[in-house]
């Protein structure tokens, strides 16, 4: 079959590199040019400012690409196991039912049942049997709109009136029977409409039914626990039979299990205690770490699999799906443990995660579940909890655009003191994890939509690179980028748009992109215990001392909240050099500029929140400003001033386009960098004691990586848009 696959030219082409380590000097871009501005890092390495908790990771969700047919199979699963990481999160997820849900249906006593979903073009095979016995009636049959559930089915308004008769003497009498569902076999009731096909029968002697199905989930389980062998794994199923809600109506679901459905609908549990819940859930880990289960009718099925699951997660963005509230939410966790308990965990060696929560703002949420008095008894972990972010930006083609990553990544900065805040009031030994950390670049799955540049994954890995930086000093645990296989449309596998700007891989050969080769380097170079020390990176036009800046930035999104605060409780903000409402043109702290979309009363609403005190909060929406441009997505920057000292602000994003922040081991030893290029412009560094260091480097001129190694001959280094750089520092003394 003539594939994309083979091709390699959708996006990434495949580029050969010649491994080894080579000067800095080596790509003639990187050369040093006469005139740009330095960006000089110097670093106090016997001041520790934090000690990091944090352990950077990633999330692998289902996709189709890692099914066993899949051409890319192989590569994919080769580099998730060339990462070495910890904490990888494992997600079967609603849009694929048949790769996510172990019983796609509910138990359907004597009465055996099967479904075709169908299409304008239906043309499936179904088969049935009764396992012992035969088939001794056929109480059901439509081809057309049948509803209902097995038990309880009905013909809808479009029906082939044979159906019914057709099955019967293609199946009584026999221990099992198969026929192609298409019109060919009932004609077509209805032309132009989408055909489904239920049937349902009886089996002599009787027996009881229940619809568990495996086979690609477990290929697709197996093939992530060998991947990430002796490395800890959060297991998180982290979709709800549908069934197992009150709907009106059975809920279809695709015949082919690599198309894309609306699957989680349902807000009220048919068993409003979630014991039922618990129960499927602790059969599935029972499937995979007991060698087995026993059904809800007292029938043993057997498994080959013995794992050990270090971590469970509970559920997805439970703040979204289903219409959860935190009771029920926090009902359905302790359910969730019990019946895993139960069934898959008698020794609790399993630990639990809960909320994963869609965003970092909800305390609401937190203070609920951390309340060890709001679960069903004390015996229930809050082990770890986690929460997603996802940061975008106006255009998904422009590279200057994805500046507005770091902005969004600041946002996030800000808001993670309140959880860890929390957490260490209410249960500090609970891990945090932000196990979906990405960019989700506008209409990511819209049919036409453009292409972005492969610049987009470097500028994407240096935001994760940025954050990891960040973090390391919050008490965040884990970061998990999301995900390791997202793509396009692709036509010759017949696979729809799934998130290509989250992709880690390339979906053409399997092999690694910027975001994938960013993760590697910091598996590789960091770890929990490392201790941060005092780094300043601040930009000059000639080299030289720089004197103290006490102006500071905050830039957010609309809808979200600014606030600003002079860093000396002593000082107050005493002017503010620029304020916009609108589409504010710039990125960099200082480098602000008004847009073709401006509230004019901005400054005047942020001199009257702000002058004189030492905080301030501002809300960015159209109720405080107005509303400037309608329909048009707006952000607010301020640019203000202390008294005296420095400050921050949400979203400012410092002053300088280059982060950079040093790390040692705890003893001191093993001194390192991490270097980020924010900006959409190559940038000069003198990073202290550089030369003669080793540096790996991941930017645009290495597509598929991997990260570049190289001896640095001097302090003086040049970033190209986007570069990340982990610089490790000769041993001393």
């Amino acid at each position: 079959m003539k594939l994309l696959w083979e091709l390699g030219a959708l996006l990434v082409p495949i580029v050969l590199l010649v491994a080894g380590s080579r000067t800095a000097s080596a790509n003639p871009e990187r050369k040093l040019k006469d005139g740009e501005s330095v960006t000089r890092v110097t670093v106090d390495w016997h001041e520790t400012v934090a000690v990091s908790r944090l352990t950077p990771s990633l999330q692998v969700v289902v996709n189709p690409l890692l099914r066993r047919d899949s051409p890319v199979h192989d590569a994919m699963f080769n580099s998730l196991a060339e990462l070495k990481a910890h904490f990888v999160r494992y997600v079967p997820w609603k849009s694929y039912p048949k790769l996510a849900v172990t019983e796609l249906e509910p138990p359907s006593g004597t009465a055996e049942c099967r479904f075709i979903t169908g299409t304008k073009e239906t043309n499936e095979f179904v088969h049935i049997a009764c396992g012992i016995g035969q088939i001794s009636k056929v109480d059901f049959a439509s081809f057309g709109n049948p509803t209902g559930f097995c038990g309880n089915l009905s013909v809808g308004k479009c029906h082939a009136e044979d159906t019914l008769e057709f099955v019967k003497k293609q199946c009584i009498g026999l221990e099992s029977c198969s026929f192609p569902v298409n019109t060919k076999t009932f004609g077509d009731p209805c032309p132009g409409t989408i055909k489904g096909f239920a049937m349902q029968v009886q089996c002599k002697p009787p027996m009881n039914h229940t619809y568990y199905d495996f086979d690609l989930i477990n290929q697709m389980l197996e093939d992530f626990m060998n991947a990430t062998s002796n490395h800890s794994v959060i297991i998180n199923f982290s979709t709800i039979p549908e069934w197992m809600y009150k709907d009106k109506d059975r809920v279809k679901y695709p015949d082919d299990p690599n198309q894309i459905a609306p699957y989680s609908l349902g807000t009220e549990l048919v068993d409003p205690t979630a014991k039922q819940v618990g129960d499927y859930y602790g059969r599935l880990v029972s499937w995979y770490t007991q060698g087995g289960f026993v059904d809800e009718y007292g029938v043993e099925r057997r498994s080959p699999y013995h794992y050990d699951f270090q971590y469970w997660e509970c559920l997805n963005e439970v703040n979204g799906e289903h219409k959860n509230t935190p009771e029920s939410y926090t009902r359905i966790y302790d359910q969730m443990v019990m019946g895993i308990r139960r069934h898959g965990d008698p020794a609790h060696k399993i630990k639990f995660m809960g909320l994963a929560l869609g965003g970092a703002l909800h305390a609401d949420w937190y203070t609920y579940w951390l309340n060890k008095s709001n679960h069903v008894s004390d015996d229930i972990p809050l082990d770890a909890m986690s929460f997603h972010f996802y940061a975008s930006c106006e255009n998904r083609t422009d590279p200057v655009n994805y500046q507005e990553f770091f902005a969004r990544a600041d946002t996030l900065v800000s808001q993670v003191s309140n959880v860890t805040s929390l957490r260490d009031a209410m249960s500090p030994h609970t891990l945090i994890d932000i196990d979906e950390t990405g960019i989700i670049l506008p209409d990511d799955n819209v049919v036409g939509a453009p292409m972005f540049p492969l610049v987009y994954y470097n500028a994407a890995g240096a935001m994760f690179a940025y954050l990891y930086g960040k973090l390391a000093a919050t008490g965040i645990d884990v970061l998990g980028e999301s995900q390791l296989v997202g793509n396009p449309t692709l036509p010759d596998l017949d696979l729809p748009s799934q998130y290509p700007s989250v992709a880690m891989l390339n979906w053409t050969n399997g092999l690694g992109n910027a975001r994938y080769h960013v993760l590697k380097v910091l598996i590789e170079n960091f770890q929990p215990g490392d201790k941060l020390v005092k780094t300043t990176a601040v930009q000059s036009s000639k080299p030289g001392p720089v004197g103290p800046d006490t102006s500071f930035c905050g830039r957010v999104p609309n809808l979200e909240v600014m606030n600003l605060k002079c860093t000396d409780p002593t000082a107050t903000i005493d002017k503010i050099l620029f304020a916009s409402y609108g589409t504010v043109k710039g990125y960099i702290c200082g480098q602000f500029e008004v847009g073709k979309c401006n509230a004019a009363n901005s400054t005047d609403i942020v001199e009257k929140a702000c002058l004189g005190k030492n905080t301030c909060s501002i809300d960015a929406n159209t109720p405080v400003f107005g509303d400037p441009c309608v329909l048009t997505f707006k952000y607010l920057a301020v640019q203000a001033r202390c008294t005296h000292g420095n400050g921050e602000g949400t979203g400012g994003g410092g002053a300088e386009p280059v982060y950079a922040q040093a790390f040692t081991a705890p003893d001191g030893s093993n001194r390192r960098y991490i270097l980020v290029n924010k900006t959409p412009e190559h940038q000069q560094l003198q990073v202290a004691g550089a030369t003669g260091a080793t540096a790996y480097l991941v930017d645009e001129t290495r597509p598929t990586g991997p990260a570049e190694e190289l001896k640095l001959t001097s302090d003086t280094v040049r970033l190209l848009r986007y570069a990340v750089m982990v610089v490790v520092l000769p041993k001393t003394g």
